[in-house]
């Protein structure tokens, strides 16, 4: 029984792919905003300040139509990321400084409205290809002391600015939030993030985002029903 419900499924769905419009866009994306992270530890204590840093990133993006209201979205994505601490001691004010490179993966699904706006939401792994911390001036890399990579939940909303038979430009709001610990076994034996202090007990630091973002696309082409009646391959992009 099982087996038969999961081939009417399965024809169902392709049966969907079959009389929708499936279109192919191809393009780049850039995105900025403020970033951080959340830890309890540091956050309820009174000798921390945290400052919300900027992050920024660039990369493609590839996106699969089927018909006018849903689509996938792949982004790989080249980021980095900031965080500012201050921490006082008998010493005064200290200024801490995290930063992280990574590459992000998204991968998001959208709905499209008639009004040209859209919801996305879907997960990111963002992988940590380098970090380094400040304590004062001095700068270290701690790249050991995070994890190599972590998970995010990701929710935005945008629209359409212009769309053309070949290009498409699109702008929207995204926010980000850590879904696991980014600090790795060894950062957290050490007390990382906070290595020059000592808390009763671990708390996980989770980073999060929001940004802005622009994205240009070209319309590769896809699989539409022509102007003749039949289905086949056209080139462009569906929004005319």
């Amino acid at each position: 029984m099982r087996k038969i419900s999961t081939l009417i499924f399965f024809f169902l769905l392709g049966n969907v792919f079959l009389q929708a419009q499936i279109w192919l866009e191809l393009g780049g994306k850039g995105m900025a905003g403020i970033t951080g992270f959340t830890n309890q530890n540091i956050s309820k204590d009174s000798n921390h300040d945290s400052q919300l840093g900027l992050a920024h990133s660039i990369g493609g993006v590839a996106t699969l139509n089927l018909g006018e209201n849903h689509g996938l979205q792949l982004e790989g994505l080249t980021a980095t990321y900031h965080q500012s601490l201050t921490f006082r001691n008998t010493e005064g004010s200290n200024a801490i400084n995290i930063e992280w490179k990574s590459f992000d993966w998204y991968l998001l699904y959208r709905h499209y409205r008639s009004n040209g706006a859209f919801l996305e939401l879907g997960p990111k792994v963002t992988y940590i290809n380098q970090a380094q911390q400040s304590f004062r001036t001095d700068w270290a890399n701690v790249t050991s002391k995070y994890e190599s990579k972590y998970y995010s939940a990701v929710f935005g909303v945008g629209g359409f600015v212009a769309a053309s038979q070949i290009l498409t430009l699109k702008t929207g709001i995204r926010a980000e939030y850590a879904l696991t610990d980014m600090v790795s076994a060894e950062g957290q034996a050490e007390g990382f993030p906070s290595p020059y202090t000592t808390f009763s007990s671990y708390a996980e630091t989770r980073p999060f985002r929001l940004g802005f973002y622009i994205e240009v696309t070209l319309g590769v082409g896809g699989i539409a029903e022509a102007e003749c009646g039949k289905r086949g391959v056209l080139f462009g992009t569906a929004y005319r």
